[in-house]
């Protein structure tokens, strides 16, 4: 469990990372997006199923 918490907060910084660079251009917008599905598929872990 702590790896994977380890893991979500890094996904969450690297995007958030991503999030404040002003010269957002295609290839970091890509990389935004790239890095957005990882965390999102990390939140999936930590979300309950119905």
């Amino acid at each position: 469990m702590d790896d994977e918490l380890r893991s979500l907060q890094e996904k969450l910084h690297a995007v958030s990372a991503r999030l404040s660079d002003l010269s957002l251009n295609k290839q970091t917008a890509e990389a935004l997006v790239a890095e957005y599905r990882q965390l999102l598929k990390a939140l999936d872990k930590f979300t309950p199923a119905n």
